[in-house]
């Protein structure tokens, strides 16, 4: 999928202009460039747009926008010592002096994501009602986000409740309930849609009644939810761990669904969407696209043939350019030979020739696996649990 790249912008006529004519040094320009590319290496994750500009007063003023503190104190160091004056004005995201408000919460069952700040844009991911998202910066009616898995986007205003960094500390204290159904709705005391659900929202727990959790969204409104559908989302976070016949089971209720491009719920779901959600039903937070989702795990041999596969295991698929894997899709090992992805509708496919689901396509594009099971968290594969932004 594409995705959001980071921009080290350079007016080109500078880059062949001497110092002495009062151009930006080329080596300079070069640094930074570099600099910038160490610190955003998955670029949908990350933003460092940094712009060079030599100014009639023969300074070099460093102007753009990251998310990365770490990114702009050593842009910053570097100039310092590159023996030029300048000026440090690149934004570090969020820009308090604008942004009050530095968290968000979904109101939306889902919300859609997208690379531009427009209806028309490309749809990069998706939210679930009551992810915490942090507020980068807005633009008319749309909010630059970033969501649990770091990933970065646009959505509308109306898609997220503003919350201070107080209020999110209060809310990462307050009873929660998950909801564990593929779909459902909050309805309110006189039976009423409030709104719909997907699996994985998240909302405040304000009291128990005649078999509901009495509930209240993001945005205050409130309504009631079956406790046959939802659980304690901190006791469920605590003690859900991924295990391959809970994963597969989950994975198979999902059967048939759309394919959705930048999808990552049940309404309608793309290939490392569906991967992302199946783990996340048992705990376990994975990075949002196929090919990054391939560089976290153990790697599993499959070369020469599927011995080594158990199901959980992550299977992906694409080719070779160059010797570099391009990886453009993934799906999930579930035994015997087969695979449960999302191609254009979720379905299960065999890797055995002799099957007649097999698909000769998938197995000879077949690029490498990765077993998250039993792999210790870490960046691109976080327990729910432990993530700070929840708890």
């Amino acid at each position: 999928m594409k995705r959001i790249s980071y921009l080290l912008i350079l007016l080109s006529a500078l880059q062949f202009i001497s110092c002495s004519e009062g151009g930006v040094p080329r080596k300079i320009v070069s640094d930074v460039d570099s600099i910038a590319s160490r610190w955003v290496p998955q670029n949908s994750e990350s933003l460092c747009d940094a712009e060079l500009v030599f100014s009639s007063s023969g300074r070099i003023i460093v102007r753009g926008e990251t998310n990365l503190a770490e990114a702009k104190e050593e842009i910053s160091e570097y100039m310092k010592n590159s023996g030029h004056a300048f000026t440090d004005s690149l934004t570090l995201l969020p820009d308090t002096s604008i942004i009050k408000n530095p968290w968000g919460l979904i109101t939306l069952s889902v919300s859609n994501i997208r690379s531009k700040p427009s209806h028309s844009a490309e749809l990069i991911t998706q939210a679930i009602l009551g992810t915490p998202v942090k507020i980068l910066k807005k633009d008319g009616g749309w909010m630059f986000i970033q969501t649990p898995d770091s990933y970065l986007g646009w959505t509308n205003n109306s898609a997220v409740a503003e919350y201070s960094e107080a209020e999110m500390a209060e809310w990462r204290k307050a009873d929660r309930v998950i909801f564990k159904r593929n779909y459902g709705d909050i309805l309110s005391a006189k039976g009423e849609v409030v709104s719909d659900l997907v699996f994985g929202a998240i909302v405040a727990k304000t009291g128990e009644a005649k078999g509901n959790f009495n509930i209240e969204l993001p945005d205050g409104r409130e309504g009631n939810i079956k406790m046959s559908e939802a659980s304690d989302f901190r006791t469920w976070a605590e003690n859900t761990h991924p295990a391959a016949d809970d994963l597969t089971a989950y994975a198979r209720t999902l059967l048939g669904s759309p394919y959705l491009w930048g999808g990552t719920s049940s309404k309608g779901i793309d290939c490392s969407g569906y991967v992302k959600t199946i783990y996340l039903s048992n705990g376990v937070i994975l990075t949002r696209d196929a090919s990054s989702q391939y560089k976290y795990g153990k790697e599993i041999p499959v070369e020469n043939n599927l011995d080594s596969l158990l199901p959980g295991d992550l299977l992906f698929f694409g080719r070779e350019r160059n010797g570099r894997k391009i990886i453009t899709h993934v799906g999930m090992y579930i035994g015997d030979t087969e695979v449960i992805h999302s191609p254009g509708i979720i379905e299960v496919m065999s890797l055995d020739s002799t099957r007649v689901n097999f698909s000769n396509f998938r197995s000879r594009s077949i690029q490498g696996a990765k077993r998250i099971i039993g792999v210790t968290p870490g960046k691109g594969i976080e327990r729910v649990s432990q993530h700070n932004w929840y708890f």
